[in-house]
Parts: structure tokens; C-alpha cells; sequence
């Protein structure tokens, strides 16, 4: 039985596909296999942030009331942006 790979695991490749087809190295017919294991290795990473998406949903409604969800915003992650960090 085949193991998914895991979301870093999986991330990890697609970085390497990238540099791959980036180095403009290779013909086209393998551009082309690397973008198509590229396009599935996307959906992987896809499925498994929403299934841990939902997983934070659930753990969230059950602590009760006081937490709320609310879209994730690119680029607000703390710490991500020095001029927005107070402990200076």
C-alpha cells in the first residue's frame, strides 16, 4: 500500500520541481512529467491544509464560545514583518 507523502515531505519536492523547471535545463517533455507531478504534489498539499484546517474548527467550536475562527491573511503572521514587532 502506497503512503501519502506528508505535507512537508510533499512541499519539500515541489521546491525542487520548481528549481528543476526553472533551470531551463530540460526539454519540454520533461517540464511537462514535472509540472503534472507538480499539479498532484499542489493537490496533496491542498487536501491535507484543509483537513488540518478543519481539524482547527473542530478543536475551536469544542473549546467553546470564546475562540472564533477568521480567514487566515497573508502576511499578518507575527513576527513575519520586523516593523511590526512591538518588542523593540
Amino acid at each position: 500500500m502506497k503512503k501519502d507523502k506528508t505535507f512537508e515531505e510533499a512541499m519539500g519536492r515541489l521546491e525542487e520541481i520548481v528549481a528543476e523547471i526553472e533551470s531551463e535545463e530540460l526539454g519540454l517533455e520533461k517540464q511537462f512529467e514535472l509540472f503534472q507531478e507538480g499539479m498532484t504534489l499542489a493537490r496533496l498539499c491542498d487536501r491535507k491544509l484543509t483537513e488540518v484546517e478543519k481539524s482547527v474548527e473542530v478543536v475551536l467550536k469544542e473549546s467553546g464560545p470564546d475562540w472564533k475562527t477568521a480567514p487566515f491573511e497573508s502576511g499578518e503572521v507575527s513576527g513575519e514583518d520586523a516593523e511590526d514587532d512591538d518588542r523593540a
